[in-house]
């Protein structure tokens, strides 16, 4: 899955203010944008950083897989529709809010409810 330039660069500067590797911070950023209301509407290039389905979700796929699902039925969306599409989109809602709300390593932990 590529992703788009825009987010790229948002996930490069948000390794610096972390430390984090960009496919941890996709990770949180996909959880965070799960929890926001509505359907997403990320229509963006792939004209960015490129990550293969393992490196993005590790040996927790099945769980992403599963809670994209669940908000996709939750949304009244058909789940087996484009999940990549989905999953892709989640990921650049996530990364633009996790970039306005992460200014540093300490910030993340404002994440957790």
């Amino acid at each position: 899955m590529r992703i788009s330039e825009e987010a790229t660069q948002k996930l490069s500067l948000l390794k610096g203010r972390t430390g984090l590797t960009p496919n941890i911070l996709c990770r949180i950023a996909f959880c965070l944008s799960l929890k926001e209301s509505g359907i997403t509407n990320e229509k963006k290039d792939s004209q960015g950083m490129e990550f293969n389905r393992f490196t993005l979700t590790g040996e927790w796929d099945s769980f992403y897989i599963a809670l994209l699902k669940i908000k996709l039925i939750n949304d009244g969306l058909n789940p087996n529709e484009d999940p990549l599409n989905h999953f892709k989109e989640h990921i650049e809602r996530g990364v633009s809010l996790l970039y306005n709300r992460v200014k540093e390593f300490k910030d993340l932990s404002a994440l957790i409810d």
